[in-house]
């Protein structure tokens, strides 16, 4: 779910890792950088490139060449989890998530995937930039913090085995809590035809609170259009929806002209928040996955992380993620 953004903690003195912005040999700033430069659009949502980088063993830090094979995926596991900044030891807890993925969803060497991240504070992305296996299989974007709109913000993790293309955030000019959403386009190769078509991946944290509930539909209505943009054959975005709210709420979606990839939504068994741990608030399905496209199959999401605590016995995050699969039909 998530608050409105705090002022950041004070920086750690005893044994912080370095911050994410030092460990980037470059900025994720495009000013000067040779990337193209931001775009204010009509709606006055600011859209942004970002940085992605891979890991180099040879030169031991995160670089924008990094190695790719280039093998394009038949499908893609696609993964969304908001992990929670506002819980204690994030650290400790975001290692907790990524040891569950390793042994539980994805494998040790997992297939071609792109894992949705939402709450990631200082702490939480630290741990994944020193974590061995996402060193190993995954490019990060943004790799550093200084994209984010707030204290805390979205990272999205792509199988470096992928030539994904155009990273890019859109800032919602609406958002009084830094709330955004993260593109990467993603090929997917027909495994009858060898026809190859681009999925548009989207990553986002919606308002939170009914505070947030007029700012949301205007948030997804902005996601949705990227996801229709020119060039690209369907579209997929997955995160903290946060719609809380009455009916009008519940169908934001829908008034985006998107699907949502859920078979049973009113199912208890698809709720996401409100276990870890019990609420004064009644259990909801927060986190959803929602699609576009004629010829893309979303298989519905399964809901994943029930009941993961760390060893000391904390919660992982008060949310459950959500795991799917994507590919196209010929």
């Amino acid at each position: 779910m998530g608050a409105a953004p705090k002022s950041g903690p004070s920086s750690p003195v005893s044994d912080a890792p370095p911050s994410p912005s030092a460990l980037s040999s470059t900025s994720s700033s495009s000013s000067g950088s040779g990337m193209p430069p931001s775009v204010l659009k009509p709606s006055g949502d600011l859209l942004q490139p970002l940085k992605a980088k891979g890991w180099s063993f040879t030169k031991s830090k995160w670089i924008s060449k990094y190695r790719c094979d280039k093998e394009i995926p038949t499908e893609l596991r696609l993964l969304t989890w908001n992990i929670d900044f506002a819980g204690p030891d994030s650290r400790s807890r975001t290692q907790q998530i990524l040891l569950y993925l390793q042994k539980t969803v994805l494998s040790r060497t997992p297939p071609p995937s792109c894992i949705l991240l939402q709450e990631v504070d200082t702490w939480s992305l630290n741990t994944l930039i020193f974590n061995p296996w996402v060193r190993k299989h995954y490019v990060m974007t943004p790799p550093t913090t200084e994209p984010w709109r707030a204290h805390y913000g979205n990272v999205t993790l792509v199988s470096r085995s992928i030539p994904f293309e155009k990273p890019q955030m859109l800032v919602f000019h609406n958002s009084t809590m830094g709330r955004t959403a993260i593109f990467v386009d993603i090929p997917i190769r027909s495994p009858t035809t060898g026809k190859v078509r681009t999925v548009r991946i989207a990553n986002t944290h919606l308002e939170s609170l009914p505070v947030g509930t007029k700012m949301r539909p205007t948030q997804l209505a902005a996601i949705a259009a990227m996801l229709r943009a020119d060039g690209i054959d369907g579209g997929v975005v997955g995160g903290d929806m946060n719609m809380i709210g009455d009916t009008a709420d519940q169908n934001i979606h829908i008034a985006a002209g998107l699907d949502d990839a859920c078979l049973f939504p009113h199912d208890p068994a698809n709720h996401t928040w409100g276990y870890q741990p019990p609420s004064q608030f009644p259990p909801r399905r927060l986190d959803r996955v929602f699609f576009t496209g004629e010829k893309i199959v979303v298989e519905s999401p399964e809901v994943i992380g029930k009941g993961l605590r760390t060893a000391q016995g904390q919660w992982a995050s008060d949310h459950c993620g959500l795991s799917t699969t994507v590919s196209f039909t010929d």
